[in-house]
Protein backbone atom coordinates (compact mmCIF):
# COMPACT_ATOMS: atom_id res chain seq x y z
CA UNK A 1 0.00 0.00 0.00
CA UNK A 2 1.53 3.95 -0.95
CA UNK A 3 2.21 5.55 2.22
CA UNK A 4 1.81 9.10 0.11
CA UNK A 5 0.85 11.65 2.47
CA UNK A 6 -2.23 12.37 0.69
CA UNK A 7 -3.69 9.18 0.40
CA UNK A 8 -6.01 9.55 3.31
CA UNK A 9 -7.85 6.11 3.87
CA UNK A 10 -4.69 3.96 3.13
CA UNK A 11 -2.61 5.53 5.57
CA UNK A 12 -5.05 5.43 8.14
CA UNK A 13 -6.51 2.20 7.31
CA UNK A 14 -2.49 0.89 7.48
CA UNK A 15 -2.23 2.70 11.14
CA UNK A 16 -5.17 0.99 12.10
CA UNK A 17 -4.00 -2.21 11.31
CA UNK A 18 -1.12 -2.05 13.56
CA UNK A 19 -2.64 -0.06 16.77
CA UNK A 20 -6.56 -0.19 16.80
CA UNK A 21 -8.28 -3.50 18.46
CA UNK A 22 -9.90 -6.04 16.50
CA UNK A 23 -13.54 -5.61 15.70
CA UNK A 24 -15.91 -7.34 17.83
CA UNK A 25 -17.29 -10.17 16.76
CA UNK A 26 -20.96 -9.90 16.36
CA UNK A 27 -23.98 -12.60 15.47
CA UNK A 28 -25.54 -12.20 12.74
CA UNK A 29 -29.46 -12.91 11.94
CA UNK A 30 -28.56 -16.12 10.66
CA UNK A 31 -26.88 -16.98 13.73
CA UNK A 32 -23.29 -16.41 12.04
CA UNK A 33 -20.33 -15.08 14.19
CA UNK A 34 -18.91 -11.88 12.21
CA UNK A 35 -16.01 -9.25 12.59
CA UNK A 36 -18.59 -6.70 11.89
CA UNK A 37 -21.42 -4.60 13.92
CA UNK A 38 -24.88 -5.69 13.14
CA UNK A 39 -26.55 -3.46 10.76
CA UNK A 40 -24.95 -0.71 9.05
CA UNK A 41 -23.47 -0.13 5.82
CA UNK A 42 -20.24 -2.14 4.46
CA UNK A 43 -19.02 1.33 4.98
CA UNK A 44 -19.56 1.14 8.78
CA UNK A 45 -18.26 -1.78 9.28
CA UNK A 46 -14.46 -0.98 9.00
CA UNK A 47 -13.35 -0.02 12.29
CA UNK A 48 -11.16 2.71 11.28
CA UNK A 49 -14.09 4.63 8.88
CA UNK A 50 -17.44 6.24 9.75
CA UNK A 51 -20.23 4.80 12.30
CA UNK A 52 -23.52 5.53 13.29
CA UNK A 53 -23.63 3.44 16.21
CA UNK A 54 -21.77 3.50 19.54
CA UNK A 55 -18.55 1.38 20.06
CA UNK A 56 -18.71 -1.71 22.60
CA UNK A 57 -14.49 -0.95 23.18
CA UNK A 58 -11.41 1.84 22.60
CA UNK A 59 -10.32 2.36 18.90
CA UNK A 60 -6.63 1.99 20.11
CA UNK A 61 -5.49 -1.50 21.37
CA UNK A 62 -3.76 0.24 24.29
CA UNK A 63 -6.32 2.16 25.41
CA UNK A 64 -9.11 -0.85 25.08
CA UNK A 65 -6.97 -3.02 27.39
CA UNK A 66 -7.27 -0.17 30.35
CA UNK A 67 -10.49 -1.00 31.72
CA UNK A 68 -11.23 2.85 32.92
CA UNK A 69 -9.65 4.48 29.89
CA UNK A 70 -11.69 2.06 27.46
CA UNK A 71 -14.83 2.86 29.59
CA UNK A 72 -14.03 6.48 28.89
CA UNK A 73 -13.26 5.92 25.34
CA UNK A 74 -16.73 4.57 25.06
CA UNK A 75 -18.62 7.53 26.65
CA UNK A 76 -16.70 10.29 24.69
CA UNK A 77 -17.74 8.71 21.12
CA UNK A 78 -21.48 8.22 22.37
CA UNK A 79 -21.44 12.13 23.31
CA UNK A 80 -19.11 12.69 19.84
CA UNK A 81 -22.35 11.02 18.29
CA UNK A 82 -24.62 13.60 19.73
CA UNK A 83 -22.68 16.56 19.19
CA UNK A 84 -22.58 15.59 15.74
CA UNK A 85 -26.19 14.85 15.05
CA UNK A 86 -27.43 17.74 16.38
CA UNK A 87 -28.50 20.63 13.49
CA UNK A 88 -29.54 23.68 15.70
CA UNK A 89 -26.79 26.21 16.79
CA UNK A 90 -28.98 27.85 19.05
CA UNK A 91 -28.87 25.55 22.11
CA UNK A 92 -25.62 26.75 23.39
CA UNK A 93 -25.54 25.72 26.81
CA UNK A 94 -26.47 21.61 25.53
CA UNK A 95 -23.28 22.14 22.88
CA UNK A 96 -21.24 23.17 25.42
CA UNK A 97 -22.12 20.58 28.06
CA UNK A 98 -21.61 17.97 25.36
CA UNK A 99 -18.08 19.01 24.49
CA UNK A 100 -16.89 19.57 27.97
CA UNK A 101 -17.75 15.92 28.61
CA UNK A 102 -15.85 14.79 25.18
CA UNK A 103 -12.45 16.56 26.18
CA UNK A 104 -12.93 16.73 30.03
CA UNK A 105 -10.93 13.49 30.40
CA UNK A 106 -8.39 13.42 27.61
CA UNK A 107 -7.19 16.39 29.23
CA UNK A 108 -6.32 14.41 32.38
CA UNK A 109 -5.03 11.22 30.89
CA UNK A 110 -2.98 11.22 27.35
CA UNK A 111 -3.54 8.27 25.88
CA UNK A 112 -7.16 9.70 25.49
CA UNK A 113 -6.11 12.25 23.60
CA UNK A 114 -4.77 10.13 20.94
CA UNK A 115 -8.22 8.04 21.05
CA UNK A 116 -10.20 11.27 20.95
CA UNK A 117 -7.93 12.29 17.72
CA UNK A 118 -8.42 8.48 16.27
CA UNK A 119 -12.40 8.98 17.37
CA UNK A 120 -12.72 12.13 15.00
CA UNK A 121 -10.46 11.14 12.40
CA UNK A 122 -12.76 7.98 11.99
CA UNK A 123 -16.10 10.02 11.70
CA UNK A 124 -14.50 12.26 9.19
CA UNK A 125 -13.53 8.93 6.73
CA UNK A 126 -16.50 8.09 4.09
CA UNK A 127 -19.09 10.02 6.45
CA UNK A 128 -21.53 10.87 3.79
CA UNK A 129 -23.79 13.34 5.82
CA UNK A 130 -22.54 17.16 5.42
CA UNK A 131 -23.56 18.63 8.36
CA UNK A 132 -22.36 15.60 10.58
CA UNK A 133 -19.25 15.89 8.89
CA UNK A 134 -19.12 19.70 9.38
CA UNK A 135 -19.65 19.16 13.37
CA UNK A 136 -17.00 16.77 13.59
CA UNK A 137 -14.92 19.05 12.29
CA UNK A 138 -15.23 21.77 14.77
CA UNK A 139 -14.89 18.96 17.02
CA UNK A 140 -11.54 18.27 16.00
CA UNK A 141 -10.31 22.01 15.10
CA UNK A 142 -11.31 22.41 19.24
CA UNK A 143 -9.05 19.43 19.79
CA UNK A 144 -5.95 20.34 17.81
CA UNK A 145 -6.13 23.56 19.89
CA UNK A 146 -6.11 21.55 23.07
CA UNK A 147 -3.52 19.05 23.13
CA UNK A 148 -1.07 17.52 20.39
CA UNK A 149 -1.82 13.56 19.61
CA UNK A 150 1.66 11.16 19.76
CA UNK A 151 4.13 11.14 17.00
CA UNK A 152 3.37 8.21 15.53
CA UNK A 153 -0.12 9.37 14.83
CA UNK A 154 0.70 12.52 14.21
CA UNK A 155 2.20 11.17 11.03
CA UNK A 156 -1.24 9.65 10.08
CA UNK A 157 -3.57 12.73 11.27
CA UNK A 158 -1.06 15.23 9.08
CA UNK A 159 -1.78 13.06 5.75
CA UNK A 160 -4.83 13.17 6.37
CA UNK A 161 -5.61 16.70 6.97
CA UNK A 162 -3.06 17.79 4.00
CA UNK A 163 -5.53 15.24 2.05
CA UNK A 164 -8.40 17.33 3.25
CA UNK A 165 -7.17 20.69 2.88
CA UNK A 166 -10.15 21.24 0.44
CA UNK A 167 -12.64 21.58 3.57
CA UNK A 168 -13.12 24.75 5.51
CA UNK A 169 -11.44 23.90 8.69
CA UNK A 170 -8.79 21.25 7.36
CA UNK A 171 -5.61 24.06 7.23
CA UNK A 172 -6.73 25.60 10.39
CA UNK A 173 -6.66 22.13 11.79
CA UNK A 174 -3.30 21.55 10.74
CA UNK A 175 -1.92 24.95 11.03
CA UNK A 176 -3.29 24.70 15.29
CA UNK A 177 -2.08 21.26 15.49
CA UNK A 178 1.31 22.67 14.57
CA UNK A 179 0.99 25.18 17.18
CA UNK A 180 -0.43 22.88 19.40
CA UNK A 181 2.84 20.59 18.92
CA UNK A 182 5.59 23.89 19.93
CA UNK A 183 3.40 25.21 22.25
CA UNK A 184 1.98 22.49 24.50
CA UNK A 185 -1.02 21.27 26.07
CA UNK A 186 -4.02 23.22 27.75
CA UNK A 187 -5.26 22.60 30.97
CA UNK A 188 -8.76 22.94 30.38
CA UNK A 189 -11.55 21.61 27.72
CA UNK A 190 -12.05 24.05 25.28
CA UNK A 191 -14.07 27.48 26.29
CA UNK A 192 -17.44 28.14 25.21
CA UNK A 193 -16.23 31.17 23.53
CA UNK A 194 -13.58 29.00 21.35
CA UNK A 195 -16.83 26.56 20.66
CA UNK A 196 -18.75 29.50 19.65
CA UNK A 197 -15.48 30.51 17.36
CA UNK A 198 -15.68 27.45 14.70
CA UNK A 199 -19.43 27.67 15.23
CA UNK A 200 -19.89 30.90 13.45
CA UNK A 201 -16.57 30.64 11.26
CA UNK A 202 -15.23 33.15 12.28
CA UNK A 203 -11.97 32.40 12.95
CA UNK A 204 -9.80 34.35 15.52
CA UNK A 205 -11.92 35.74 18.25
CA UNK A 206 -11.80 39.47 18.50
CA UNK A 207 -11.47 40.95 22.33
CA UNK A 208 -11.71 44.31 23.42
CA UNK A 209 -9.06 45.92 25.68
CA UNK A 210 -10.18 48.45 27.75
CA UNK A 211 -7.20 51.09 28.93
CA UNK A 212 -6.85 53.47 31.77
CA UNK A 213 -8.49 56.40 29.68
CA UNK A 214 -11.45 54.46 28.70
CA UNK A 215 -10.44 54.02 25.62
CA UNK A 216 -10.81 50.73 23.64
CA UNK A 217 -8.19 48.49 21.57
CA UNK A 218 -9.19 45.26 19.29
CA UNK A 219 -7.05 42.48 19.05
CA UNK A 220 -7.72 38.85 18.23
CA UNK A 221 -7.34 35.73 20.38
CA UNK A 222 -6.93 32.40 19.36
CA UNK A 223 -6.64 28.87 21.07
CA UNK A 224 -2.71 29.76 21.58
CA UNK A 225 -2.90 33.10 22.70
CA UNK A 226 -1.39 33.35 26.04
CA UNK A 227 -1.44 36.27 28.26
CA UNK A 228 1.79 37.82 27.78
CA UNK A 229 1.05 37.31 23.69
CA UNK A 230 -2.25 39.80 24.12
CA UNK A 231 -0.51 42.33 26.11
CA UNK A 232 2.42 42.62 23.48
CA UNK A 233 -0.56 42.94 20.87
CA UNK A 234 -2.10 45.47 22.83
CA UNK A 235 1.49 46.98 23.00
CA UNK A 236 2.29 47.18 20.09
CA UNK A 237 -1.21 48.89 18.90
CA UNK A 238 -0.26 51.70 20.96
CA UNK A 239 3.28 52.22 20.38
CA UNK A 240 4.46 51.47 23.86
CA UNK A 241 8.05 50.72 24.28
CA UNK A 242 7.92 47.62 26.40
CA UNK A 243 5.43 45.92 28.24
CA UNK A 244 7.52 44.63 31.34
CA UNK A 245 5.41 45.27 34.46
CA UNK A 246 1.96 45.58 32.87
CA UNK A 247 -0.73 43.00 33.16
CA UNK A 248 -4.19 41.98 31.59
CA UNK A 249 -7.15 41.79 34.25
CA UNK A 250 -10.54 40.03 33.35
CA UNK A 251 -12.97 42.03 35.38
CA UNK A 252 -17.12 41.32 36.06
CA UNK A 253 -19.01 44.06 37.49
CA UNK A 254 -17.14 45.91 40.34
CA UNK A 255 -14.11 42.47 40.62
CA UNK A 256 -11.62 42.61 38.56
CA UNK A 257 -8.91 39.27 38.40
CA UNK A 258 -5.06 39.50 36.92
CA UNK A 259 -4.45 36.96 34.59
CA UNK A 260 -1.18 35.31 34.39
CA UNK A 261 1.20 36.13 32.24
CA UNK A 262 2.09 32.73 31.30
CA UNK A 263 -1.33 31.11 30.99
CA UNK A 264 -3.20 30.64 28.03
CA UNK A 265 -6.10 32.86 27.88
CA UNK A 266 -8.73 30.26 27.61
CA UNK A 267 -7.60 28.23 30.41
CA UNK A 268 -7.79 31.29 32.68
CA UNK A 269 -11.55 31.92 31.26
CA UNK A 270 -12.21 27.96 32.38
CA UNK A 271 -10.80 28.18 35.83
CA UNK A 272 -12.26 31.15 37.45
CA UNK A 273 -15.85 30.35 37.42
CA UNK A 274 -18.15 27.00 37.18
CA UNK A 275 -18.96 26.49 33.89
CA UNK A 276 -22.78 26.84 34.08
CA UNK A 277 -22.21 30.76 35.20
CA UNK A 278 -20.90 31.09 31.59
CA UNK A 279 -23.88 29.96 29.55
CA UNK A 280 -26.78 33.53 30.08
CA UNK A 281 -26.50 34.29 26.17
CA UNK A 282 -24.57 33.30 23.17
CA UNK A 283 -21.84 35.14 23.92
CA UNK A 284 -21.42 33.36 26.69
CA UNK A 285 -21.03 36.01 29.67
CA UNK A 286 -20.14 40.18 29.15
CA UNK A 287 -16.94 40.89 30.77
CA UNK A 288 -14.13 43.79 30.56
CA UNK A 289 -10.47 42.93 29.46
CA UNK A 290 -8.44 45.34 31.18
CA UNK A 291 -5.13 46.81 30.56
CA UNK A 292 -3.20 48.58 33.49
CA UNK A 293 0.34 48.58 34.80
CA UNK A 294 0.62 46.27 37.62
CA UNK A 295 4.45 46.45 38.79
CA UNK A 296 5.84 50.42 38.33
CA UNK A 297 9.11 49.48 39.32
CA UNK A 298 11.33 50.26 36.31
CA UNK A 299 8.79 53.57 35.82
CA UNK A 300 10.61 56.96 34.96
CA UNK A 301 8.21 59.69 33.58
CA UNK A 302 9.37 60.52 30.19
CA UNK A 303 11.14 57.46 29.08
CA UNK A 304 8.14 56.04 27.71
CA UNK A 305 5.48 59.22 26.68
CA UNK A 306 2.77 56.66 25.02
CA UNK A 307 2.69 54.47 28.08
CA UNK A 308 2.52 58.23 30.76
CA UNK A 309 0.08 59.61 28.55
CA UNK A 310 -2.37 56.58 28.51
CA UNK A 311 -2.30 54.28 31.29
CA UNK A 312 0.18 55.80 34.27
CA UNK A 313 -1.62 59.54 34.41
CA UNK A 314 -4.70 57.90 34.55
CA UNK A 315 -4.05 55.35 36.91
CA UNK A 316 -2.34 58.01 39.02
CA UNK A 317 -5.01 60.27 38.32
CA UNK A 318 -7.47 57.45 39.89
CA UNK A 319 -5.40 57.18 42.93
CA UNK A 320 -4.80 61.85 43.76
CA UNK A 321 -8.41 62.16 43.56
CA UNK A 322 -9.76 59.09 45.94
CA UNK A 323 -7.37 61.03 48.38
CA UNK A 324 -4.94 58.30 48.96
CA UNK A 325 -1.68 59.76 48.80
CA UNK A 326 -0.71 62.50 51.41
CA UNK A 327 -0.99 65.74 49.32
CA UNK A 328 -0.91 69.40 51.02
CA UNK A 329 -3.50 71.39 49.84
CA UNK A 330 -0.70 74.12 47.40
CA UNK A 331 0.11 70.69 45.79
CA UNK A 332 -3.53 70.14 45.49
CA UNK A 333 -3.69 73.56 43.47
CA UNK A 334 -1.03 72.90 41.23
CA UNK A 335 -2.08 69.38 40.40
CA UNK A 336 -5.85 70.38 40.32
CA UNK A 337 -4.66 73.56 37.74
CA UNK A 338 -2.87 70.63 35.72
CA UNK A 339 -6.24 68.70 35.60
CA UNK A 340 -8.27 71.88 34.44
CA UNK A 341 -6.30 72.11 31.58
CA UNK A 342 -6.21 68.42 30.44
CA UNK A 343 -10.05 68.61 31.05
CA UNK A 344 -10.59 71.77 29.04
CA UNK A 345 -7.48 72.50 27.26
CA UNK A 346 -6.83 76.37 26.69
CA UNK A 347 -9.89 77.52 26.89
CA UNK A 348 -10.61 77.66 31.04
CA UNK A 349 -13.80 79.05 31.35
CA UNK A 350 -15.65 76.14 33.09
CA UNK A 351 -14.71 77.50 36.73
CA UNK A 352 -16.10 81.18 35.73
CA UNK A 353 -19.86 79.27 36.06
CA UNK A 354 -20.60 79.49 39.72
CA UNK A 355 -23.24 76.23 38.95
CA UNK A 356 -20.76 74.53 37.65
CA UNK A 357 -17.99 74.90 39.83
CA UNK A 358 -18.83 72.53 42.47
CA UNK A 359 -18.91 69.77 39.85
CA UNK A 360 -15.87 70.21 38.38
CA UNK A 361 -13.64 70.79 41.31
CA UNK A 362 -14.81 67.09 42.32
CA UNK A 363 -12.43 66.13 39.29
CA UNK A 364 -9.76 68.54 40.36
CA UNK A 365 -9.26 68.05 44.01
CA UNK A 366 -8.47 64.97 45.99
CA UNK A 367 -12.27 63.87 48.20
CA UNK A 368 -10.19 64.14 51.64
CA UNK A 369 -9.30 67.61 50.87
CA UNK A 370 -12.35 68.98 49.39
CA UNK A 371 -14.15 70.07 52.63
CA UNK A 372 -10.90 72.09 54.05
CA UNK A 373 -12.20 75.17 51.70
CA UNK A 374 -14.96 77.05 50.38
CA UNK A 375 -15.30 76.05 46.48
CA UNK A 376 -14.89 79.58 45.52
CA UNK A 377 -11.54 79.86 47.44
CA UNK A 378 -10.41 76.54 45.43
CA UNK A 379 -11.45 78.57 42.35
CA UNK A 380 -9.86 81.52 42.35
CA UNK A 381 -6.17 79.44 43.26
CA UNK A 382 -7.17 77.10 40.82
CA UNK A 383 -8.12 79.73 37.98
CA UNK A 384 -4.73 81.98 39.27
CA UNK A 385 -1.93 78.97 38.81
CA UNK A 386 -3.90 77.96 35.62
CA UNK A 387 -2.97 80.86 33.74
CA UNK A 388 0.94 80.58 34.82
CA UNK A 389 0.93 77.60 32.88
CA UNK A 390 -0.81 78.99 29.50
CA UNK A 391 2.02 77.54 27.30
CA UNK A 392 0.69 73.88 28.31
CA UNK A 393 -0.93 71.96 26.10
CA UNK A 394 -3.43 68.67 27.39
CA UNK A 395 -0.51 66.11 27.19
CA UNK A 396 2.32 68.72 28.72
CA UNK A 397 -0.41 68.73 31.41
CA UNK A 398 -0.55 65.05 32.22
CA UNK A 399 3.45 64.75 32.07
CA UNK A 400 3.70 68.00 34.53
CA UNK A 401 0.95 66.10 37.06
CA UNK A 402 2.96 63.06 36.67
CA UNK A 403 6.79 64.47 37.06
CA UNK A 404 4.89 66.28 40.53
CA UNK A 405 3.51 62.87 41.98
CA UNK A 406 6.38 60.68 40.88
CA UNK A 407 8.13 62.47 43.96
CA UNK A 408 5.92 61.45 46.65
CA UNK A 409 6.60 57.96 48.08
CA UNK A 410 3.96 56.26 47.17
CA UNK A 411 3.61 57.17 43.73
CA UNK A 412 2.45 54.07 41.30
CA UNK A 413 1.19 52.61 44.91
CA UNK A 414 -2.14 50.14 44.68
CA UNK A 415 -4.16 51.33 48.19
CA UNK A 416 -6.07 49.09 50.29
CA UNK A 417 -8.22 49.37 53.00
CA UNK A 418 -7.70 47.28 56.27
CA UNK A 419 -10.82 46.78 57.71
CA UNK A 420 -9.50 45.18 61.29
CA UNK A 421 -6.16 43.95 62.98
CA UNK A 422 -4.61 42.74 65.95
CA UNK A 423 -1.63 45.43 67.09
CA UNK A 424 -3.40 47.62 69.20
CA UNK A 425 -0.68 50.39 69.43
CA UNK A 426 -1.97 51.04 65.98
CA UNK A 427 -4.55 53.44 65.06
CA UNK A 428 -7.70 51.70 63.81
CA UNK A 429 -8.54 52.26 60.49
CA UNK A 430 -4.86 51.38 58.54
CA UNK A 431 -4.57 51.55 54.78
CA UNK A 432 -1.79 49.71 52.85
CA UNK A 433 0.02 50.97 49.90
CA UNK A 434 1.99 48.45 47.60
CA UNK A 435 4.65 50.07 45.18
CA UNK A 436 8.27 49.20 44.29
CA UNK A 437 9.39 50.54 47.82
CA UNK A 438 7.72 47.73 49.48
CA UNK A 439 4.39 47.63 51.82
CA UNK A 440 3.62 50.14 53.94
CA UNK A 441 0.77 51.00 56.35
CA UNK A 442 -0.54 54.40 56.65
CA UNK A 443 -3.46 55.92 59.50
CA UNK A 444 -6.18 56.26 56.75
CA UNK A 445 -6.98 59.81 57.66
CA UNK A 446 -3.38 61.56 58.21
CA UNK A 447 -1.72 59.04 55.81
CA UNK A 448 1.22 59.34 58.18
CA UNK A 449 3.20 55.89 57.67
CA UNK A 450 2.61 53.31 60.31
CA UNK A 451 4.78 51.02 59.57
CA UNK A 452 6.89 50.38 56.74
CA UNK A 453 8.50 46.82 55.05
CA UNK A 454 11.03 46.59 52.21
CA UNK A 455 10.70 44.27 49.63
CA UNK A 456 13.90 42.54 50.82
CA UNK A 457 12.24 42.06 54.33
CA UNK A 458 8.86 41.73 53.94
CA UNK A 459 6.77 38.30 53.75
CA UNK A 460 3.07 37.78 53.35
CA UNK A 461 0.43 35.44 53.22
CA UNK A 462 -3.02 35.99 52.24
CA UNK A 463 -6.17 34.24 51.66
CA UNK A 464 -9.70 35.89 50.58
CA UNK A 465 -10.08 37.71 53.76
CA UNK A 466 -7.02 37.47 55.95
CA UNK A 467 -3.11 39.00 55.52
CA UNK A 468 -0.48 37.57 57.86
CA UNK A 469 2.57 39.81 57.20
CA UNK A 470 5.96 39.27 59.02
CA UNK A 471 8.86 41.39 58.53
CA UNK A 472 11.76 43.61 60.19
CA UNK A 473 9.72 46.21 62.82
CA UNK A 474 7.42 43.93 63.73
CA UNK A 475 7.29 41.88 66.81
CA UNK A 476 5.74 38.89 65.43
CA UNK A 477 3.31 37.86 62.37
CA UNK A 478 0.94 40.58 62.11
CA UNK A 479 -2.75 39.13 61.07
CA UNK A 480 -5.31 41.94 59.08
CA UNK A 481 -8.41 41.55 58.13
CA UNK A 482 -9.14 42.74 54.24
CA UNK A 483 -11.14 41.83 51.11
CA UNK A 484 -7.83 42.70 49.55
CA UNK A 485 -5.69 40.37 51.13
CA UNK A 486 -5.04 38.14 48.12
CA UNK A 487 -4.04 41.02 46.22
CA UNK A 488 -1.79 42.68 48.65
CA UNK A 489 -0.15 39.45 48.40
CA UNK A 490 0.06 38.91 44.96
CA UNK A 491 1.41 42.41 44.14
CA UNK A 492 4.12 42.16 47.43
CA UNK A 493 5.26 38.82 45.50
CA UNK A 494 4.98 40.56 41.85
CA UNK A 495 7.45 43.16 43.25
CA UNK A 496 9.78 40.51 44.37
CA UNK A 497 9.53 38.67 41.40
CA UNK A 498 10.00 41.54 39.08
CA UNK A 499 13.35 42.36 41.35
CA UNK A 500 14.43 38.93 41.24
CA UNK A 501 14.25 38.82 37.52
CA UNK A 502 14.42 42.16 36.41
CA UNK A 503 11.48 40.91 33.88
CA UNK A 504 7.83 40.27 33.52
CA UNK A 505 6.63 40.14 37.57
CA UNK A 506 5.40 36.80 38.87
CA UNK A 507 1.44 37.13 38.51
CA UNK A 508 -1.27 35.01 40.08
CA UNK A 509 -4.83 34.95 39.64
CA UNK A 510 -6.49 37.34 42.64
CA UNK A 511 -9.18 39.83 42.96
CA UNK A 512 -9.04 43.72 42.79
Amino acid sequence: MSMSPFCDVTTWEEFSYDHFRDPEPTIHEEGRTGCCTTGGTKKEQEIWSYSSKPIGKALLRSVAEDRQACQHAVTMFTDILVYTARKSLRDVAGDTRLVEHIFRQAMKRECLQDELYCQLVKQLINNKKRSNEDRCWELLWLCAGCFPCSQPLRFHVTSFLLHKRRSPLARDCLLRLERTVQLGCRRSPPHPLELHTVQKKSGALGQTVVLPDKSRVEIAVESSSRADDMCLDVANKLGLKTTSGISLYYRVADKAVSIPHGDYYFDFLCGIRPLAEWLSSEECAKYDLLFRRKVWTDVRVGEDPKADLRLHFFQELESFLSGHHKCSKSEAVQLAAYLYRVRFGQAGFELHDDKKTAEVLKDLIPRDLLQIEPPDHWKQDIVTTFNRHAGLNRDDAKLAFLRHVSTWPTFGSAFFHIERHDNRKYPEKLMAAVNRRGLVFMDQNSKNTIVSLTLDDVETTGDTRHLWVTGNGLESTWQLTTSAAAQIDDLVKAYQGFRETDSAPVNRSVLV
